[in-house]
């Protein structure tokens, strides 16, 4: 099978690798951010994210080969960040052929309602037509992926046939799928864990090593607060409770780039300081506008009674102190 892989960075190129170890043709293309990382592909050098040589199956294209890249394939692979979902589905519309689109992006986008939507419902509008769009959610750390660790993802899509056709075409061995009809939910847990894994490290860097009992009392009022977005989203509360949300949820807040960034926020230094830092050393965090759009989103949904979200975008958002905002949090089931 032809795989296209859009997307050079962490988890593109992790799940490029995967197809590869299945046996298939990759083509794994880069974006314009993404020159250094596909010229180190081309020299057969280790990728610069994932620290090791990808299989040589995987051939790499340049940004300016996006048609290319794109033609014969039979399933198509979204790596793109969810900042790079417009654009390069915009430039890509014209190419994409009508095969299921597997994405590991997440986040919500603003649609043409002028509302924050999720990210399938956006990528149809872009491409013009629907698509076979598959949302890949669990917890994933890309690094993990490209070595084999055991790994389970969940695949949701609205029509499950397309979700198991890529089930088929990258799980077994050590990467384990199961398949889900609730995209809803699968995409909207995917979106929210980013914001609430970065409330979570907010305590690590406040109070050190010994704060389990309050990442602990937060975890489950990140469940509660996701479980309730989920279903006022359409989606099903399993999904929140599944691997979407409480697996991915959990390796986020305990290795991720967003506990990272909660960490140095909750030090006292200013979210907007410490994105910058981040993102110049490519360390991108989603968390940062993961917590303005899930608000603004659970906002438009008409949700009410989300302390630890409305307390996460107060600190980060509006630059309220950490530890007085945090002291003063409710907990609710």
């Amino acid at each position: 099978m032809r795989v296209t892989v859009l997307g050079a960075g962490y988890m593109g190129s992790a799940m490029a690798e995967v197809a590869a170890m299945r046996g298939h043709d990759v083509r794994l293309w880069g974006t314009w951010h993404d020159d250094a990382l596909v010229e180190a592909i081309e020299q057969g050098k280790d990728h610069p994210r994932l620290k090791k040589k990808l299989d040589a199956r995987v051939t790499p294209l340049r940004s300016d080969k996006l048609a290319e890249a794109l033609a014969g394939a039979e399933l198509v692979i979204h790596g793109v960040s969810s900042d790079g979902i417009i654009p390069v589905l915009t430039k890509a519309a014209a190419h994409l052929p009508d095969v299921p689109i597997l994405s590991v992006t997440k986040g919500f986008l603003l649609g043409k309602s002028g509302k924050m939507e999720r990210i399938d419902v956006v990528a149809s509008e872009i491409a013009g037509r629907p698509l076979k769009y598959v949302h890949a959610a669990g917890p994933a750390k890309a690094i993990e992926v490209a070595r084999r660790v055991l790994t389970w993802m969940v695949f949701a899509s609205a029509d499950v046939a397309n979700a198991r056709a890529c089930a088929a075409a990258v799980g077994g061995e050590h990467l384990r799928v199961t398949v889900s009809d609730d995209i809803a939910g699968a995409e909207i847990a995917s979106a929210l864990k980013n914001a609430y894994a970065t409330g979570l490290g907010l305590w690590d860097g406040l109070v050190g090593a010994d704060c389990h009992n309050a990442r602990a009392a937060c975890f489950q009022q990140s469940v509660v607060e996701m479980a309730k977005l989920v279903v006022l989203g359409g989606g099903r509360a399993e999904s929140a409770y599944g691997a979407a949300g409480v697996g991915d949820l959990h390796v986020t807040a305990a290795a991720g780039r967003n506990r990272a960034f909660g960490e140095r926020v909750g030090k006292g230094k200013p979210a907007k300081t410490v994105a910058a830092e981040m993102l110049a050393t490519g360390e991108l965090t989603e968390g940062y506008p993961a917590i303005a759009s899930a608000r603004r989103w659970a906002s438009e949904q008409g949700a009410a009674e989300l302390p630890f979200l409305e307390a996460l975008h107060r600190i980060v958002w509006e630059g309220a102190e950490v530890a007085p905002t945090l002291a003063a949090l409710e907990l609710s089931t």
